[in-house]
């Protein structure tokens, strides 16, 4: 039971996903970031109409599987902080500080996985040159609004 406790507590408090999932675009599109940043999937979904090279394509695989791990790691180590939050909230008396500090440890970490998938998203810009990333500002607005036409691919 604590441990489902710690779990809701831990989307309640994160609010995380690992990547975004296709049905999750309308909540990328209010994020700011979106507008200027390129989800790994919408790279792959277009990659051929943004002429991806291999190189690119090789690149960007190698940032997902090292972000990936990098982000499981840290899932569990945020799941462990939440727990010992939850311990210390379960209390009948709470002491503030030591709830707060636990707190500011959850915050950390939750810090330290918006800052991987940060990076990566920047790491993945960064490899695509001015006319894919232009293609894809297109082809994403066409997606959106329901314009695109034919497979993604």
């Amino acid at each position: 039971m604590k441990l489902l406790r710690a779990t809701l507590l831990l989307g309640a408090l994160s609010g995380l996903a690992v990547w975004p999932a296709a049905s999750q675009e309308t909540e990328l599109q209010a994020d700011p970031l979106f507008s200027v940043l390129f989800p790994p999937e919408l790279i792959m979904q277009h990659r051929r109409a943004i002429g991806l090279t291999d190189e690119q394509r090789d690149a960007i695989s190698g940032m997902i599987q090292e972000a990936q791990g990098r982000v499981v790691r840290l899932q569990w180590e945020l799941l462990d902080e939440i727990q010992q939050l939850t311990a210390v909230l379960d209390r009948t008396r709470i002491d503030l500080d030591m709830a707060l500090d636990r707190m500011d440890a959850v915050l950390d970490t939750e810090r330290k996985v918006k800052q991987a998938h940060l990076e990566l998203l920047v790491g993945v810009k960064n490899l695509l040159g001015q006319e894919q990333q232009a293609t894809l500002r297109r082809l994403r607005g066409e997606s959106a609004s329901g314009r695109g036409s034919g497979p993604p691919y």
